[in-house]
């Protein structure tokens, strides 16, 4: 087996860096839609809380049941098709889908540096959520069994939060500049 001549530092700054590119791409407000999108699909696509509302949707006869007739019928929750990778396809659905809604609800692109430079903002913690979920879910199935074997560990997220802060902070501080120097650009 062959491993990759990244260790989890370069891998987590190569996967920032990316997400800063997209985000001064988009703008704050195409981001801002995705980033929503990327914790809806972090909370409803973890493993456990898939199976919780599996139960949940199969206990709903169950309850209409016992209203009607006062008998309840135990529910059967069945493993998806899918198998351990439901979550991942899933969760790589929604991403796609919060992609595309930022693009329509926003079909022009930014028009200013401060908005691109504020994109940076919920791209980073866009792409610390992705990661989080990535070195949580992915490399887990639901019984704990590897579901990928990577000769590399996967970067923890939760140890670069003070990166993250001093990214999203040099990303306001910029844009801030930028506003300050197109306003005092519009006055002469």
């Amino acid at each position: 087996m062959s491993s990759l001549p990244f260790t989890d530092q370069q891998c987590f700054f190569i996967a920032m860096l990316v997400f800063i590119v997209i985000g001064f791409m988009r703008g704050w407000r195409r981001e801002l839609v995705s980033l929503v999108f990327v914790l809806l699909a972090v909370v409803l696509m973890r493993p456990d809380t898939s199976q919780s509302i599996a139960l949940f949707l199969a206990r709903i006869p169950g309850t209409f049941s016992y209203f009607l007739t006062g008998k309840g019928i135990s529910p059967e929750v069945t493993s998806s098709i899918l198998g351990p990778w439901w979550p991942l396809l899933g969760f790589l659905s929604l991403l796609a889908l919060g992609y595309y809604v930022g693009n329509r609800a926003f079909p022009t692109s930014p028009a200013t540096p401060q908005e691109r430079f504020l994109g940076v903002i919920p791209a980073v913690v866009s792409g610390a959520f992705v990661l989080a979920y990535f070195s949580s879910v992915v490399t887990r199935g639901p019984n704990g069994q590897p579901l990928f074997v990577i000769s590399m560990q996967a970067p923890n997220p939760v140890n670069y939060i003070p990166v993250i802060f001093i990214i999203a902070i040099v990303a306001v501080v910029i844009a801030l500049i930028a506003a300050r120097a197109k306003k005092t650009t519009a006055k002469k």
